[in-house]
């Protein structure tokens, strides 16, 4: 809950109160097949902590919003109580959030299940709403509901087991042995390539396909808080760069309780997607551990055997679109494709293994949301800020909706049909969620959100964006709200991320806030997306390729030249501070080892510092393996620069980082202080790479803003 006087707080305490103003949002939208309701995860108010699940029904009268399960309703006066698998599937997702944080909806929309402080629940969706808990289970993560509504299929435990709505008899389908896991998705997977999920019911509701995953060749890595040094640390296999991943194989239960082993493809480490959109079979994408080759295969049900459908080979790495493959109801297979003739990734139909592109050269395809036997429904990327909806018929015509400088995002809906879209525009500082139907006025789903305008003093965020020469790269520029005619020589922050894959000069006002802020207290605040950071097609992405310190350094210098430029004696650039965490960590500490001539203090948060301490499926892609490639692992190495720092550096860390692990920050802060070079560590107890604690995430913005206005004095 936010304070009492939560109108006094300011922006930092707001901020983080508010989780980055998202707090009372909606999200989560699925709509039901025949398009007459929404559903869709919010919370009652801006300052309740729990996610419930809403309805928006349409009818005669027009559209309803219904709450369809209250959280306080189930939990009463206790708290939420989350299992530590569900924590660690939550690390991995980046959810912060509380109370139902997914749902999983039935073929026809009549009946949904979730989970809840561990415990499972299912709930009826016409009628009165009727919420009860299936079995008496605690720690369960992950259920997903069969198409039929009949079975329920979760984790919990070392143990996936299906249980029947009508009786809450339980089936174990499969028990996980030590060091492997059963029907959750890899770390790599959940991490890297954004799957989140492990086990997969067939359309029919008779199979389950489930992935096993053995990590006990894993290099074991353990998490501690020294707050506590009675606390016994955890253990945790990480599949670091050049060791091994985990050993994967898919297995199919059926109800009679037989099982199908997937006869595995040794040559594919990595499982990417996986779904099972037809009875035919599940349709898997399958990538090679150096990430250059990738097969689209059905898995027959009865034996197993793999069939493939489409391959694909880069010579450097390859992508996958979110929401592909895919069949349309007439069996057509869409897959995403890098056509690198004309520098687009595009949706293509695949004819005998050939693939066929028919959205429009480019426009960068980002992800596919839904499809009929006529079209695809898209969101892509229209040029280096703006992101556009766009329907395409297979015949090669589109129609888009967005403009420059604007994010206009399908979250949910059937090409033709109901229609979800998330709007933001670079001058607001909201986000719109509209729903629109064919031959009704568009609905506003309402927002609980508060504004960064309720901050003591408001900020609104003006951004400035330039485009440099050299690479055309975005800039995005903040000056202080009340900058006066005769203001020169501002201090100058760069705030990157610069990592790949990764943009943050997007058509979204709201995305500024905190840089305005920062701003607003004396600063020039300069955010550049460099080479490699997505949203500009497939030759713009390779370009990072055994370059991943090198280039991003460059290219923020690029950006920084350019500010000064344009802004003249309005800025100084002998005064020029970094901050960033993650890859922006490790970048901002990177620019005040290698140019101290341009950056003349860093904040680098939770920072990688040698690549070879990473994990696999992110460090390999552009590095590739440590044993074949070791020169470009030593180029972005951080420790052997040590000895050249000259300029005040600060590390923000938590010790419970299980992504970027505390051993990046130590292994250079040992380098630092055996080179005899002052540096200061801000060391954060049980806290993981995702900072979530309110009083702390305000507090680090305090002393960043602190420690660079002293810096820069």
């Amino acid at each position: 809950m936010l304070p009492a006087h939560a109108d006094q707080l300011s922006f930092p305490a707001l901020d983080a109160q508010t989780r980055h103003f998202t707090v009372g949002a909606p999200r989560t939208f699925s709509v039901s097949p025949d398009g007459s309701a929404v559903y869709f995860l919010r919370t009652s108010s801006p300052d309740d902590r729990f996610l419930h699940l809403w309805k928006i029904k349409f009818d005669e009268q027009g559209a309803q919003e219904e709450l369809v399960v209250d959280v306080a309703t189930l939990l009463g006066d206790g708290d939420e109580t989350i299992p530590e698998a569900e924590r660690q599937r939550r690390e991995r997702m980046r959810e912060a959030s509380s109370g139902i944080t997914a749902y999983d909806l039935d073929a026809t929309a009549t009946r949904a299940t979730f989970a809840l402080s561990g415990a499972l629940y299912v709930v009826e969706l016409a009628g009165s709403y009727d919420v009860r808990r299936l079995g008496r289970d605690v720690g369960v993560i992950d259920p997903r509901i069969t198409p039929s509504g009949e079975r329920v299929a979760y984790v919990c435990g070392d143990e996936l087991r299906v249980i029947e709505v009508a009786t809450g008899a339980v089936s174990t389908v499969a028990t996980a042995s030590d060091g492997t896991t059963v029907g959750l998705a890899n770390f790599v997977a959940a991490e890297e390539q954004d799957r989140v999920r492990g086990h997969w019911w067939s359309p029919d509701s008779s199979s389950l396909l489930f992935e096993v995953a053995d990590n006990r060749q894993l290099e074991t890595v353990w998490i501690f808080d020294p707050k506590d040094p009675r606390v016994t640390p955890v253990s945790r296999q990480y599949p670091k760069a050049g060791a091994a991943n985990p050993e994967l194989s898919l297995v199919m239960w059926r109800l009679d309780g037989s099982t199908t082993t997937v006869k595995w493809d040794e040559r594919f480490e990595y499982l990417v997607t996986a779904s099972w959109p037809s009875v035919d079979g599940p349709l898997l994408t399958l990538m090679t551990r150096d990430q250059r080759d990738q097969s689209v295969v059905r898995v027959t049900p009865e034996t197993g055997e793999l069939e493939t459908l489409f391959t694909a080979h880069d010579e450097s790495f390859l992508e996958w679109t979110p929401g592909l493959p895919a069949l349309t109801p007439d069996g057509r297979l869409l897959v995403g494709v890098v056509d690198s003739d004309n520098d687009t990734y595009r949706v293509a139909v695949v004819n005998e293994g050939v693939a066929t592109p028919f959205t429009p050269v480019g426009l960068q395809i980002a992800g596919v949301v839904g499809y009929t036997d006529e079209a695809v429904l898209a969101v892509a990327d229209a040029d280096a800020t703006s992101i556009v909806t766009v329907r395409v018929n297979f015949d090669g015509q589109s129609e888009t909706a967005g403009s420059s400088t604007s994010i206009t995002r399908a979250v949910g809906g059937v090409p033709g049909g109901t229609l979800v879209s998330a709007l933001t525009d670079i001058n607001e500082t909201s986000m719109t969620i509209v729903v629109s139907r064919p031959g009704s006025e568009p609905v506003i789903v309402p927002s609980f959100v508060r504004s960064p305008l309720d901050a003591q003093p408001p900020v609104t965020p003006t951004v400035r964006l330039l485009t440099t020469a050299e690479h055309q790269l975005a800039v995005a520029v903040l000056l202080p709200t009340t900058l006066s005619p005769d203001t020169t020589n501002l201090p100058i922050i760069m705030s990157p991320y610069g990592g790949p894959h990764f943009q943050l000069v997007v058509g979204a006002g709201r995305a500024f806030a905190l840089d305005q802020w920062i701003a607003d207290q004396g600063f020039c605040v300069v955010v550049a997306d460099g080479r490699g950071t997505g949203g500009r097609g497939p030759a713009w992405d390779r370009t990072i390729v055994n370059q991943l310190g090198s280039l991003p350094v460059a290219d923020q210098v690029e950006a920084l030249d350019a500010v000064v430029a344009e802004l003249g004696d309005l800025v100084d650039p002998t005064r020029v501070g970094i901050r960033g965490w993650s890859f922006g960590g490790y970048l901002a500490a990177r620019c005040v080892l290698e140019r101290p001539d341009k950056f003349h203090a860093a904040v680098a948060g939770a920072p990688v510092t040698d690549f070879a301490w990473y994990d696999t499926g992110y460090t390999e892609r552009y590095l590739g393996h440590p044993d074949t490639n070791a020169a470009a692992y030593a180029a972005a190495d951080l420790i052997p620069m040590a000895a050249g720092l000259r300029r005040p550096l600060m590390f923000i860390h938590g010790f419970n980082d299980d992504n970027v692990l505390y051993a990046h920050t130590q292994l250079l802060s040992d380098a630092l202080l055996a080179a005899g070079k002052p540096h200061e560590v801000l060391s954060l107890s049980g806290v993981t790479h995702m900072p979530t604690d309110p009083v702390a995430a305000e507090n680090m913005v305090q002393l960043q803003i602190d420690f660079l206005r002293n810096a820069l004095r």
